[in-house]
């Protein structure tokens, strides 16, 4: 007796495993949301102390979670599998080498979402050249995408 409810335990719990571990699950969210950058434009030119006035419409066909903005100095030659910046040495004054970042929730349900963020550059103390922004987009399943575009600070406070 003992056997027979072993048995039909094990067997009762092996289908409720099976069944519900079913591999064409609807539910699974695999699709990266979508982003598109509206504003500013790749190779904008900017100066020290403007504002960078980003502006982006952000999709996903389940829901979005967050958005991160990244702003960070390129003149090292790096990339972002977009396109080559160019080599540039940085100043030896005191300037540094600026970076932004920004991580924010999109309010919940949200499908699409018109995303607008203004970053002030600092006035002074950073090193003028070509700088990296992007947008880091990541949905409710953690999938994630991300888009970078090269602008250009530069200091017009100096004598040529």
């Amino acid at each position: 007796m003992k056997n027979s409810i072993l048995k039909y335990s094990f067997i009762t719990l092996s289908a409720l495993f099976i069944t519900s571990c079913s591999s064409d699950d609807s539910s699974l969210d695999t699709t990266k949301p979508e982003i598109n950058l509206i504003s500013p434009k790749d190779e904008a030119h900017l100066h020290l102390g403007d504002e960078i006035n980003i502006e982006a419409i952000l999709k996903d066909n389940i829901e979005l979670g967050a958005v991160k903005i990244d702003i960070h100095y390129a003149g090292d030659g790096h990339t972002h599998n977009h396109r080559s910046a160019s080599v540039q040495e940085a100043s030896s004054s005191t300037n540094t080498q600026w970076e932004f970042t920004k991580e924010e929730a999109i309010p919940s349900g949200k499908k699409e979402y018109a995303y607008n963020y203004k970053v002030a550059i600092p006035q002074e103390g950073i090193v003028d050249g070509a700088y990296h922004l992007g947008l880091i987009l990541i949905d409710k399943a953690g999938n994630q995408s991300e888009t970078y575009i090269e602008i250009d600070i530069v200091d017009h406070s100096h004598d040529h």
